[in-house]
């Protein structure tokens, strides 16, 4: 067995340094800088709310009538009318936010798997064309989109199905607190969730590496996804090795962007505290506070800025030498990827032999 994944960090690193830094080009940070951030994906959250009218409980409220006469009811059937056609603007208000958020997500989210073909363009061709190679990659970055959201649905509905275990558990569950079934039934969904997440992140990392195959081979997502699924089966032990190499390195990256991150923050901070500070001082005998604080929040603002452009322009080596590993390490797992990559030796011309004349 040949370790693929092992031979594809230095090869990484050889291209990382090669794409980055000879030469240096500021620019070319700033694009891949910004492809990373648009790669990096959006989460959102909705909250519901429970509308409560009327006080107490109906039955006790009622229980004092006796047959035949007409209760005094302790409520007004005017408001509570009125309240439930108040309701309907704030449900719609609710229900608009909902769809708007469901919308902004996946704009971000098509807008996250073009990136996905723009990034692995650039780096291939050791060129970064922002708006030309988005518009190239536009149909394909939606099927991305809509194969990641049928895997969406399939995962969320095996969650579903495996939750059916549990029903006749929790209908014969009593109405007090029963430790037991209780701890069953969370183990039961703790596991589940891991092996969702583990076979959730198996997928996406196949389909990572049919993204290229798509690209240079030009199919379709789903034909590249098969491709990568039938070489999977023929050398499924390159893979697991990779995936366990992908761990290692995720782990390494982790730690050092953690560590640029403290850097930064430290280093930065530090300085712009001492300009706020000295800026106040400078202004507070000249200025009243609302007018010191309305100078001050600009400088807070641009300065906030500059800090997070910094973190992204210092993650893009990392970001570009994790792909460069997966493009490396499918270079040489699959044997017909055709990727056209920038350091490709330069083929030798052919060379014409004269042939000699037939005599007769």
């Amino acid at each position: 067995m040949s370790w693929y994944a092992i031979g594809a960090v230095d090869r990484a690193l050889s291209r990382t340094r090669e794409a980055l830094l000879e030469p240096f080009d500021f620019w070319k940070w700033v694009k891949l800088a910004i492809i990373t951030f648009l790669l990096g994906g959006v989460s959102s959250y909705g909250n519901t709310s429970n509308y409560n009218i009327g006080s107490g409980d109906l039955k006790n409220n009622f229980s004092f009538i006796e047959p035949g006469q007409m209760p005094d009811l302790p409520f007004d059937m005017h408001s509570i009318a009125f309240g439930y056609i108040y309701q309907v603007p704030h449900l719609a208000t609710v229900a608009a936010l909902i769809i708007s958020l469901i919308i902004l997500v996946l704009i971000f989210s098509y807008i996250s798997s073009i990136m996905e073909f723009v990034f692995v363009e650039s780096l291939v061709r050791n060129e970064v064309k922002f708006w030309a190679y988005s518009r190239k990659f536009l149909g394909k970055g939606f099927r991305l989109l809509l194969v990641r959201l049928v895997f969406g649905l399939v995962f969320l509905a095996l969650f579903g199905l495996s939750l059916l275990p549990l029903i006749p558990v929790i209908r014969e569950v009593p109405s007090d607190f029963s430790l037991p079934a209780s701890l069953g039934g969370f183990l039961w969904i703790v596991g589940v969730i891991i092996v969702l997440i583990m076979l959730a992140v198996a997928i996406n990392s196949l389909l990572s590496l049919a993204i290229p195959l798509a690209i240079y081979r030009n199919k379709g997502i789903l034909s590249a996804f098969k491709l990568v699924l039938g070489n999977f089966r023929k050398s499924w032990r390159e893979v697991i090795v990779y995936w366990f190499v992908r761990l290692l390195l995720d782990i390494g990256i982790t730690i050092l962007a953690i560590f640029l991150f403290v850097l930064v923050v430290l280093v930065l901070g530090i300085a712009f505290l001492i300009f706020d500070v000295a800026l106040y001082f400078l202004f507070s005998s000249l200025l009243s506070d609302f007018l010191l604080w309305l100078l001050l929040i600009p400088f807070i603002v641009i300065e906030l800025i500059l800090v997070m452009g910094t973190l992204f322009f210092l993650g893009v080596p990392l970001s570009v030498f994790l792909k460069y590993h997966l493009l490396s390490f499918l270079e040489a797992w699959y044997e017909n990827a055709e990727i056209p990559f920038f350091d490709a030796p330069a083929l030798e011309p052919e060379v014409k032999v004269d042939e000699p004349e037939p005599s007769f």
